[in-house]
């Protein structure tokens, strides 16, 4: 039989299952992927998607087949639905005790999730222990979503003048759009990955801190890997005398924590930090 025209039906169910295929794919992926800090500081990417464009695909994802699937029921199958739901013969609803028993073991699920009882919460529990494996030094960043900072403040944290900052930028290929421009978008005008830039910045910026030897394990990862400590030696100040300058400064810490930990737990820059310790011991 010959095709007599576009068959929106047709169009709908296959909307439909290209939609489902994407959803499939992307939550497998979404449920594997590192975590945003990381994922963000080092411009991961899966078959060519950063986590973030992954995310952007599905969630629109999910709305195509959610308008989708109302246009499927609304437009085609209406009259069906309305139909099947007004049966009340025994014969007709010979599948009640099916659907009570689906919506009981649906009921079972949501309630087991919501509990955090397994098996439904291994299901989680192995999302987060995928994740994790992601965490590492090589991977973070000195403060939790450093790449949204601006290069000003990229700037400071490095310790750099604004004129030696442009020649670093310069000497990567590299010049700022603009004053507010952050580091994420500066590291993807030039297709890299702020982790990239930034220790590119900062090895050309203190090629000691290369060295490693001669230095601690905060050394060479930027000043919010050091402890309280380190950097108060640096600015020439006891550890107990950092200590009481950022408890002035409303901010507790210990002398072991690192800068970026402290930074983060009380919703700072590593950078403030820096500066309330460099005022003093500059005096």
């Amino acid at each position: 039989m010959a095709r007599t025209g576009f068959s929106f039906r047709v169009f709908t169910s296959f909307v439909l299952f290209w939609a489902f295929l994407a959803l499939m794919i992307s939550g497998a992926v979404l449920y594997v992927a590192p975590p945003g800090r990381i994922a963000n500081w080092t411009r991961w990417q899966l078959m060519i998607l950063t986590k973030e464009q992954w995310q952007a695909v599905h969630t629109l994802t999910a709305v195509t087949f959610l308008i989708g699937g109302l246009f499927h029921l609304l437009k085609f199958n209406w009259k069906a639905f309305l139909a099947y739901l007004k049966r009340k013969t025994e014969t007709q609803m010979r599948f009640r005790y099916e659907m009570l028993f689906s919506l009981g073991l649906f009921g079972v699920i949501l309630a087991g999730t919501l509990a955090e009882q397994p098996p439904f919460s291994t299901v989680m529990t192995g999302a987060e222990t995928i994740r994790s494996s992601w965490e590492g030094p090589s991977g973070e960043p000195p403060m939790a979503h450093m790449e949204d900072l601006t290069l000003q403040e990229v700037a400071r944290d490095l310790q750099l003048d604004p004129e030696k900052f442009r020649e670093l930028l310069q000497a990567q290929g590299m010049t700022a759009s603009r004053a507010d421009e952050t580091l994420k978008e500066l590291a993807e005008r030039y297709h890299r990955s702020p982790q990239q830039v930034y220790e590119e910045m900062q090895k050309r910026g203190n090629p000691a801190s290369s060295s490693g030897a001669a230095h601690s394990a905060g050394s060479g990862r930027g000043q919010g890997y050091k402890t309280v400590a380190e950097l108060a030696a640096e600015h020439r100040l006891t550890p107990s005398r950092a200590l009481e300058l950022l408890r002035a400064g409303g901010i507790e810490a210990t002398a072991q924590e690192t800068v970026r930990d402290v930074a983060t737990r009380h919703n700072r820059k590593p950078y403030e930090l820096i500066e309330i310790l460099k005022g003093e011991g500059n005096k």
